[in-house]
């Protein structure tokens, strides 16, 4: 453990020179939380709508009313963004507008409501008639027309808001993304940086120089994703008990090192950082939205749901949420075992990229 030792005050030392070493591994994860809350509504999802009242009634206006009063836990069903027909057709052509609810002149003669989608995604289109036939039997129960009413309750105390969710998938994934990133950059860089034949002579060893960078990389893993966790916390409700956090970052541990030896050996394998990190960022992000990081593996379309099954990276995720959002106390006993024999194989990558180098063409030295 030695020559590991020295490996990792130097790698250190190096990463607080090279800071551009680690601006990815803090910024993807940022950037990713980010575009979630942009993209998915992290604050909530209130739909555009237009609604146009030709009726001018006193049942139509109660129907308007009524849709402006429906929401959800977080935010209001719709938002009311046009009232005249003819550019509420407009917007709906131009796929500006998701909905167009029109309360005709003939309403109380014929009781009939017309609505109008941007229909270019079903599934979401759904979600929307969904809503507007929520709207209408809280209408009717007011009324007293509905001699059926539904007590539909969306939300239980002990649920996890989509926010915390989401925020939680975005912290584990910047610890194991930082993980394979930063060691990976770390032993490209002996490559580059032409010191690979020097440590390859020396009694360190091109193995210990990899497990070194694997050692480093778990390391900094845990700093760098500080901003995740903080912009988690303070933005996205990520607020886990204090035991249920330190076990999950303990849990993660030999699972960070066996990503940090697969880094090490992609970056033995291809050598510069401009071939390494576009692999390892991309099959990160893949990872965090195919295979649990973003939705639970469960409520993943059936493609996904097949894919997650047979990829590894999943189970960061499958193991994690229940621990860290407190839906269990701990981690199963296989669970235990599995994440340890993943550190031994990334170990094994370690070394087998040690091999590599000492079989690999050098180039120069200092």
């Amino acid at each position: 453990m030695s020559p590991v030792a020295v490996v990792v005050r130097r790698n250190l030392s190096l990463l607080r020179r090279r800071p551009d070493l680690l601006a990815q591994s803090v910024l993807v994860p940022v950037v990713v939380l980010v575009l979630c809350a942009l993209i998915f509504g992290a604050g909530g999802d209130d739909w555009p709508v237009a609604i146009v009242d030709d009726a001018k009634s006193k049942r139509s206006a109660a129907i308007v009313d009524s849709i402006e009063d429906s929401r959800s836990r977080i935010t209001p069903y719709f938002r009311i963004v046009e009232e005249d027909s003819d550019k509420a057709d407009q917007m709906i052509n131009d796929g500006r507008l998701q909905l167009k609810i029109h309360i005709p002149a003939d309403f109380e003669a014929t009781n009939r409501i017309y609505i109008s989608t941007y229909n270019i995604n079903s599934d979401a289109t759904k979600n929307l008639r969904m809503r507007v036939t929520n709207a209408l039997n809280a209408y009717d129960v007011r009324d007293g027309r509905l001699p059926l009413s539904v007590d539909l309750r969306t939300v239980e105390s002990e649920d996890v808001p989509r926010t915390a969710f989401i925020a939680g998938g975005v912290l584990l994934l910047a610890l194991f993304f930082g993980a394979a990133l930063i060691a990976a950059n770390l032993f490209a860089l002996e490559h580059e940086e032409r010191t690979s034949k020097v440590i390859l002579l020396s009694p360190i060893g091109p193995a210990g120089a990899a497990i070194g960078a694997m050692v480093t990389g778990t390391m900094v893993a845990f700093l760098t994703a500080v901003p995740t966790y903080l912009i988690g916390w303070l933005a996205f409700g990520l607020a886990p008990e204090a035991g249920a956090i330190l076990l999950v970052l303990l849990f993660m541990i030999p699972l960070m090192f066996a990503c940090a030896g697969v880094g090490v050996l992609l970056a033995q394998m291809l050598r510069v950082h401009r071939n390494i990190q576009p692999l390892i960022i991309l099959t990160c992000i893949a990872t965090f939205f195919a295979a649990g990081g973003f939705v639970s593996v469960g409520g993943l379309p059936p493609a996904a749901r097949g894919f997650a099954a047979v990829w590894p990276l999943s189970r960061v995720f499958e193991w994690n949420n229940p621990v860290l959002h407190q839906f269990v106390n701990n981690y199963s006993t296989s669970q235990w075992v599995w994440v340890w024999i993943a550190a031994v194989v990334g170990l094994l990558a370690g070394f087998f990229a040690g091999y590599r180098e000492r079989l690999a063409v050098q180039q120069g030295g200092q």
